[in-house]
């Protein structure tokens, strides 16, 4: 049997990066997939790609910076399925600055994007999630970043909020889990996505200078590589794994 068979997940940021490699992953294991982003053409092209695959999907495009949006994917997902037993939040933003030319919009849009969103987005499905029965078979995955334990420069408001979804996580799954929903937390290393800066997506030279500096194992990670682990932790595998912090970095937490 597939790993996620008989799984309904809601992804976010199915458009590009770890939350399209999640979603594809999911869908690949037999998990059916309600999948959301801001970008609608992106995000369409995610579903359509996985429905030619053979995989069940449905696309939603949302501003997660709007409740209603929020809303509207429950409601998708509640008028097609009833439930959902899998929630992975992938969606995020990065603004590097120094910390003195950050201004309130900057802070705004990271926090809503970065942290409000995936709380609200729990708040709409973890009521639809808890079962008592289900033995820890229904999942929530929220991703953070290595950014909230290890300094980054010119990211600190970044660092700050994927922080608090870190310990959010790990808090409410105390909460929710002998209600019959786990909740972990992945902290991504450096990992080559739609955030990675474009002349470094561009120039393996510089590519491979940062491994050198940034990475032990000698390459840049790549969103396949947290899709491994969010499968494990999404599916029945992980049945007794809650409130757990997995650093999947290459080994750049290690480099000092």
């Amino acid at each position: 049997m597939a790993r996620m068979e008989g799984k309904i997940a809601v992804v976010t940021g199915v458009g590009s990066g770890i939350g399209k490699a999640i979603a594809e992953m999911f869908a690949a294991e037999g998990a059916k997939i309600i999948g959301a982003d801001f970008n609608a053409q992106a995000g369409q092209a995610t579903i359509d790609g996985i429905v030619a695959q053979g995989g069940e999907a449905t696309f939603v495009q949302a501003n997660l910076r709007q409740k209603e949006d929020v809303e509207k994917i429950k409601d998708v997902a509640v008028q097609k399925y009833g439930t959902i037993t899998t929630l992975a939040n992938c969606a995020g933003v990065l603004v590097h600055k120094h910390f003195l030319d950050h201004n309130d919009d900057d802070y705004a849009f990271i926090d809503e994007t970065n942290f409000r969103a995936y709380v609200w987005m729990m708040q709409a499905f973890l009521p639809l999630m808890t079962q008592e029965n289900s033995h820890g078979k229904n999942a929530v995955l929220n991703i953070a970043s290595i950014s909230s334990i290890k300094p980054e420069s010119d990211a600190y408001y970044y660092g700050a909020f994927k922080a608090a979804v870190d310990l959010m996580t790990r808090n409410l799954s105390r909460e929710f889990s002998p209600q019959g929903v786990r909740l972990n937390v992945i902290c991504p290393g450096p990992v080559m996505s739609n955030m990675t800066p474009k002349d470094v997506q561009e120039n393996p030279e510089i590519q491979a200078d940062m491994c050198k500096h940034v990475c032990s194992i000698g390459r840049l990670g790549q969103p396949k590589d947290i899709a491994y682990a969010a499968t494990y932790l999404c599916s029945d595998e992980a049945t007794w794994v809650t409130g757990a912090h997995f650093v999947i970095d290459g080994g750049a937490c290690m480099m000092g």
